[in-house]
């Protein structure tokens, strides 16, 4: 900043302001302030305007790589997940509508395995669902579906012809007892963080009675302490090894399906839960990782649902919102948040889940890196991210030079009327 009422160094109006804080000028800090004068003089030379756009884009890209960190949380929730936009996207996305399909074609099923961004994608792409079981809350899991998440009035549903698609948690065992061709796609998720956002998306509690007339209250349970219990039958059932049950056999806990060859508490043998998991996977027509939504999500468009009823920037901004939350995606955010010791027991209840993902990474995806923090995925995606960064700087600095001509116009027209 130059002061008009001395000679016009930035030094010199510092020295004038100094004595007001009553903070003498130290020797070294004005040698610091004469070479910033002398980069500001620099500035202004022809080669200036460049040196300056790069400092611009310099701020401009910590900014934004500090923003996302600090905000994609409350922006993804606060703003994104609000639900004035969730109405506005199920009003919209449940226009969708399937074309007809002739005798004998095959069933579509959605083989939701929780907490894989399916009810999201299921928005913008596949609403036109007859059958949607895909409810995660507790309260449901003890009084509708306390058995299997196939009710036998899906059942019925599922082999009329006229249906088209079903949607649910629904198990190998459930989908064994639908007898039509059916065409499986299904979405993983690495097992920890699956189980982790579950955690956070329910943030359970334990009730308390209220002693010598004190109201009862709710405490929330830790992380370690709600994945895997197996005295807690919504936690066994969402989070013990759940993934590879419900695709190799049956995930609910009781085990009380008629159909069911086991209940987790006299489990066959792990390799043998494993094996059919495995051979599920291997026979789905679609099997896409919640970490490669963007890729994933509109080749599932392509193949699944390309003639769909649907406006087309229903699905084009869910695939778009998608890239923006890359980092999202394939940064292993929830376990970030947690000690060795923490993970160290949640993977100890995620052995089979471990070791089915593991293998699904290697038969489908053996390019997916994940990464352990937001810092380490920006330094490997370093030119991809300087791109995106380098568009957004130009179209921001585009516009803001579009807005200031507007208002310099408006300014001279209402000179030139005056």
């Amino acid at each position: 900043r130059r002061d008009s009422a001395s000679d016009g160094s930035v030094a010199t109006h510092w020295q004038r302001l100094a004595p007001r804080y009553a903070c003498p000028m130290h020797p070294r800090l004005f040698g610091h302030l004469q070479r910033l004068q002398r980069l500001s003089i620099t500035l202004e030379k022809p080669a200036g305007p460049l040196l300056r756009a790069l400092l611009r884009f310099i701020v401009f890209s910590a900014a934004s790589l500090l923003g996302y960190i600090l905000l994609n949380e409350p922006i993804e929730h606060g703003i994104f997940k609000s639900s004035y936009l969730h109405q506005y996207w199920e009003r919209v996305g449940f226009q969708a509508k399937l074309p007809d399909t002739g005798p004998g074609s095959p069933l579509i099923v959605f083989q939701h395995v929780p907490r894989t961004a399916g009810d999201a994608m299921r928005t913008h792409l596949f609403a036109d669902a007859q059958v949607a079981r895909s409810n995660p809350w507790p309260d449901l899991l003890r009084d509708v579906y306390n058995r299997t998440f196939l009710l036998d009035e899906d059942i019925v549903t599922a082999t009329n012809e006229s249906t088209k698609l079903i949607v649910g948690y629904f198990s190998r065992q459930d989908l064994l007892r639908i007898n039509r061709s059916k065409k499986v796609f299904v979405f993983l998720r690495h097992p920890v963080e699956r189980v982790l956002s579950v955690f956070h998306f329910l943030k359970p509690g334990l009730k308390t009675k209220g002693v010598n007339g004190t109201p009862p209250s709710n405490r929330f349970i830790n992380a370690t302490t709600f994945v895997g219990n197996a005295s807690r039958p919504y936690s066994c059932t969402f989070t013990l090894n759940a993934m590879t049950y419900q695709l190799g056999d049956h995930q609910h806990c009781a085990g009380v399906m008629p159909t069911a060859s086991h209940s987790r508490i006299h489990p066959p043998e792990n390799s043998e839960v494993l094996a059919r998991a495995k051979r599920t996977l291997e026979e789905a027509d679609f099997v896409g990782f919640y970490e490669t939504l963007p890729i994933d999500f509109w080749e599932l468009r392509e193949r699944f649902f390309l003639k769909v009823q649907l406006p087309y920037y229903v699905p084009f901004f869910f695939w778009m919102a998608t890239y923006l939350a890359l980092p999202r995606l394939q940064v292993l955010k929830f376990s970030a948040q947690m000690t060795q010791e923490e993970l160290f027991a949640i993977r100890g209840k995620l052995q089979l889940d471990m070791e089915l993902w593991e293998w699904a990474l290697q038969r489908f995806k053996p390019d997916l890196v994940l990464y352990p923090s937001y810092q380490s995925f920006y330094l490997a995606q370093l030119p991809g991210v300087l791109v995106v960064l380098l568009i957004c700087f130009c179209l921001l600095t585009g516009c803001s030079r579009l807005v200031r001509w507007l208002l310099n116009s408006m300014d001279r027209g209402k000179g030139a009327r005056a």
